[in-house]
């Protein structure tokens, strides 16, 4: 028992276990994404043998505390951060355990004391017999539920044996049945066709059609049966097509229409199809290709005398409706749904409030005005609830969470967890005490390697490289472009500070769109030796010349040679045959009628291009840029042309006609009057729209920062300083006679000045956005860049080639934060990232990125000193790998520290926001599992069969693979809460297979040589 005891408790067990965590949660999150939440709840997340791995894992943790007597008074600070993880665990206990959630749906006016829980329940009962489960339907794991009856002797069986997630109700004939009507209708406003299932007294209520069929009500379109046949009645007139002949018949409104299956009707502009009609029929279940909000659940029933199979309908998020079955000599109940929970008080919904950004559809902000009524304690108070502002009472805690279309009703969600989350936010203290105070006791591991660096003072030789007149500007497009006339600058320089309204609400420069237009259009920042600003206003004054030239990207080769042309980019008139057609019509409307996810590569490579002709169209007309304003702020702003409906006079011909003036004067030559139009713009804009607008100083704020695009500027300088010095250094190793001082100075301060425009950058983009600038995939990248550079000045004041590698690093992030996939488009935030943890949070957890980066690429460089170093230069290199080594140890620890305090930081944003603190979301997982990863490399060194230079500087290139995934492979690749962080990626790049590749034969290169220096050495 005592070895038992003694291996469970091991070093190596713990690195086991960090190992093993981290893999069942990366598979956790694959299922997830694959199969559902609950199929990854039910194999792994709740499942007895995951919460034995934690509960080893803590057992290991607490002998180690006292193994190593971490809790001395030398050790306290380590300690304390390590017992900080066991209140961690014992939080989650609770929670796991004792606590729940749920939704409450309240209409304005009305009020409720029940929630419907999270955790879906599946009933069956036969008389006072049931049996209830709670169950975690998927389509892998449809077995949640058995059960077996008594009546009078004879046995009964049930048991779930099937479930579809997205599912279809679909009429069979049956002798015992009801009379079923299956139809299908398309609206004049949406593309293909919706199925509907009537059943006798059932009503189908969409915008603009609403029918029955033998309601109670009476509704526009009425189905009944007259004579065994089935008839109709419209208020509408009706129009007749026979699908085989295409024969029409008109009928007038109020007329009974004998109504004929496969026939279309026009009713009020919708096409209605009657696909079959069933006198008597029951229903089973079949799988949707699209998304429903229906499940089903197959269930076995045997009886003694006959085995059946039928559906079950319902979601686990919704009050279940119950199915009676009837047996041989019994009635039995079914049913499955969420479990409703009384609640020992009750809110009341006066008021539910929506607020969008003006001019735009995408809401900035919901609330629910509740009155909180307990008669039992005699409370009554008013309490406003919205995202991010919680009500807590008496252990429940409701927040926002969603809202009905009509903006009627509001959801709100429940969780039941006051000890819970009390122990993990003590938990989250001691964590943050503990990384501080590690950090400063002078007995930690961490200060033990920052001694270790200034008493191995480098006498290694140091470079500096001095780069001047080298210029990384997109070089000028000639020949084909030669024949552009050109803008006036003062025009295009005025045309670019005028204000335009985007789809998203936000207001901002021409200047901001023009950049984004082109970009989009062409993956450039100019074209032809003209800058956005000019190429913009030149497409809408020489629009012909425009249409021939080639310059709208084509994503790939495969698209390319469908399209004839042999380059990357095609002309507009490339696009239309001579007749006319544009040529790839029928492959944009057939990869528009497939559902996204089953588009193929080049469907979505045809919908791109599609896009980008439709904005060259729409910049050619002008009809892109809403920059007139509208009298209500609610209303999106006029584009050039429009009728102006509440404006009269000159103001509404200015709207309609005032754009084309400018176009004709610049066409003419007569710059002084299109300047004239230009200025009356902002002048219209200033009068009209001039409390919505962000200011005069933000407008030159942007309009700099599009101009001097200093992430994109400094990116190639980076990389250029990072690499030759790197160069010169791993060269200089084998010369005898160091480099000046000099150099090194220069070097320097040069590496500080782009990190000091890089800074600049990020405080200009915050002023302008308003907010924390890292809150989607490309502001987080040029965060983490500057993370990695910030890491690499801390660490490498004295160590050049750490200058170097966080130089490189930066380069390499902010030339990814520039591919197409990215969007450096300002965005305003959605409703649940306006909070102050979004800056505390993020900023943390991304920090750690770069600190993780550093150490990635130090582990690299290492590994590439390893296959250089001889007999002859050993000493040189050995001292390089020993100092890069202690500083990749430090990085690594930083950002170990940096991630679980950020990790946990969002448990606690998370309970502001969505009411718990931790759901396995993919996002948060794949933290948690990076900070096992990198737990089990920063422990690397105490157990012996692992320690080593070769083997931590492996693991920390391998460990980044980690970060990767949790920011790039969640983000781009998975589901989860973290959506508003996605760009658009599709499939993985060629070039990252290449990397990983590459990096494989450095590893196994590095190893044998490190393995042939070790066996000379014995």
């Amino acid at each position: 028992m005592k070895k038992i005891y003694q291996f469970f408790t091991s070093l190596p067990f713990m690195a086991f276990l960090f190992l093993t965590l981290a893999f069942t949660m990366a598979i956790a999150t694959f299922v997830e994404s694959s199969y559902g939440t609950p199929a990854a709840r039910s194999l792994i997340y709740n499942t007895h043998w995951f919460e034995a791995l934690w509960a080893l894992f803590a057992l290991n943790l607490l002998n180690n505390l006292f193994k190593y007597r971490l809790l001395t008074k030398r050790r306290f600070t380590i300690g304390l951060f390590h017992v900080s993880f066991l209140v961690m665990l014992l939080g989650a206990a609770v929670t796991r355990w004792f606590s729940y959630e749920g939704s409450m749906h309240i209409r304005e006016n009305d009020s409720s004391n029940t929630i419907l829980s999270s955790d879906a329940t599946f009933f069956a009962g036969i008389g006072n017999q049931t049996e209830e489960e709670t169950v975690r339907f998927s389509e892998i794991t449809p077995r949640q539920f058995s059960a077996k009856f008594d009546v009078n002797g004879q046995k009964v069986e049930v048991k779930t044996i099937g479930f579809f997630a997205h599912s279809e109700r679909k009429a069979i004939p049956s002798e015992s049945g009801e009379a079923v009507l299956d139809f299908v209708f398309a609206a004049p406003d949406r593309e293909g066709m919706q199925s509907f299932t009537f059943r006798r007294g059932d009503v189908l209520e969409y915008p603009g059609l609403v029918a029955g069929f033998e309601a109670r009500e009476e509704t526009p379109v009425r189905f009944f049966i007259q004579d065994e046949e089935l008839k109709m009645i419209s208020v509408y007139p009706v129009e007749e097509t026979t699908m085989a002949a295409q024969e029409t018949t008109e009928y007038e409104a109020g007329d009974t229409i004998s109504v004929q299956k496969m026939f279309l009707y026009n009713v009020n502009n919708f096409r209605v199809l009657v696909r079959d009609f069933y006198p008597s029929a029951s229903f089973t279940a079949v799988k949707s290709a699209h998304e429903t909000n229906e499940q089903a659940v197959m269930v076995q029933i045997s009886d003694g005398v006959r085995q059946q199979t039928i559906p079950v309908f319902g979601h686990a998020s919704m009050d279940a409706d119950t199915v009676e079955v009837s047996l041989a000599n019994a009635t039995l109940k079914l049913a499955y749904g969420a479990k409703p929970i009384h609640l020992p008080f009750s809110l009341y919904l006066k008021d539910f409030q929506l607020e969008r950004y003006p001019g735009s559809e995408s809401p900035s902000s919901y609330a629910s005005e509740v009155v909180l009524i307990d008669e039992a304690e005699g409370v009554e108070r008013d309490v406003r609830i919205f995202m991010n502002n919680t009500l807590l009472y008496k252990g429940f805690k409701f927040f926002q969470s969603s809202y009905d279309q009509d903006e009627k009703g509001t959801i709100l969600s429940v969780n039941y967890d006051l000890w819970g989350t009390w122990i993990s936010y003590i938990s989250y203290i001691l964590l943050g005490l503990g990384f501080v105070l590690s950090l400063l006791n002078k007995n930690s591991y961490f200060r033990f390697l920052a001694q270790r660096l200034k008493q191995s003072s480098a006498k290694a030789v140091v470079l500096a490289l001095l780069v001047t007149g080298i210029s990384f500007g997109a070089s000028a497009q000639t020949g084909q472009g030669a024949n552009i006339p050109a803008v006036d600058p003062q025009l295009s320089e005025t045309f670019s500070k005028l204000w335009v309204q985007s789809v998203d609400g936000r207001f901002k420069p021409l200047s901001t769109m023009n950049s984004e237009i082109v970009r989009k259009l062409s993956r450039k920042s100019s074209l032809y030796g003209k800058s956005a600003d000019e190429v913009v206003l030149s497409m809408m004054t020489y629009s012909e010349i425009w249409q021939t030239l080639p310059f709208v990207r084509v994503e790939s080769k495969e698209l390319a040679a469908e399209l004839g042309i042999s380059g990357k980019t095609i002309s507009v008139q490339q696009m239309f045959d001579a007749q006319g057609n544009y040529r790839i019509a029928e492959e944009v409307r057939a990869a528009f009628s497939k559902p996204a996810a089953f588009r193929n590569q080049m469907e979505k490579d045809y919908i791109h291009l599609d896009e980008r002709i439709s904005i060259c169209f729409m910049v050619f007309r002008g009809t892109l840029f809403e920059v007139f304003p509208r009298e209500r702020v609610e209303d999106p702003w006029y584009s050039p042309g429009e009728n102006a409906a509440e404006y009269t006079g000159g103001d509404s011909i200015f709207i309609k006609s005032g754009f084309n003036l400018l176009i004709q004067s610049i066409q003419n030559g007569n710059n002084s009057e299109a300047l004239e139009v230009l200025n009356a713009v902002d002048n219209f804009q200033q009068k009209y729209g001039g409390d919505l607008l962000p200011g005069q100083a933000k407008k030159d704020a942007e309009i700099l920062y599009n101009k001097v695009n200093p992430f994109e500027r400094i990116f190639p300088y980076y990389l250029l300083f990072g690499f030759l010095l790197l160069v010169v250094l791993l060269a200089n190793i084998f010369r005898q006679k160091p480099l000046p001082v000099l150099l090194k100075k220069s070097f320097y301060y040069a590496i500080v000045l782009l990190f000091v425009v890089h800074t600049a950058g990020i405080i200009i983009r915050w002023y302008i956005s308003g907010r924390a600038p890292w809150s989607n995939g490309y502001e987080s990248v040029v965060y983490v860049a500057w993370a990695a550079m910030f890491a690499g000045i801390l660490f490498g004041r004295k160590y050049p080639m750490v200058i170097a590698t966080a130089a490189f690093l930066s380069g390499v992030s902010l030339f990814v934060a520039h591919l197409n996939w990215m969007n450096p488009e300002i965005t305003p935030l959605v409703p649940v990232l306006k909070s102050y943890w979004l800056t505390i949070h993020v900023s943390i957890i991304t920090a750690s990125y770069g600190f993780f980066g550093l150490s990635a690429f130090l582990g690299i460089l290492v590994l590439i000193l390893i296959i250089i170093r001889r007999n002859s230069n050993e000493g040189k290199v050995n001292h390089f790998i020993d100092q890069l080594t202690s500083i990749n140890e430090m990085s690594v620890t930083v950002g170990l520290y940096f991630l679980t305090i950020g990790t946990f930081l969002g448990g606690v944003w998370a309970n502001e926001s969505w009411g718990r603190y931790w759901g396995w979301d993919p996002k948060e997982t794949w933290a948690l599992i990076t900070i096992m990863i990198y737990s089990f490399i920063a422990h690397m060194r105490l157990i012996p069969s692992l320690k080593g230079v070769y083997n931590y500087n492996m693991a920390s290139v391998f460990g980044f693979a980690s970060v990767l995934m949790t920011y790039f492979g969640v983000n781009y690749f998975l589901a989860g809460l973290h959506s508003y962080g996605k760009g658009v990626a599709d499939g993985v790049h060629p070039s990252v297979l290449v990397t990983f590749g590459v990096l494989g034969g450095l590893m196994i290169w590095a190893y044998l040589k490190d393995m042939k220096y070790e066996n000379s050495k014995k």
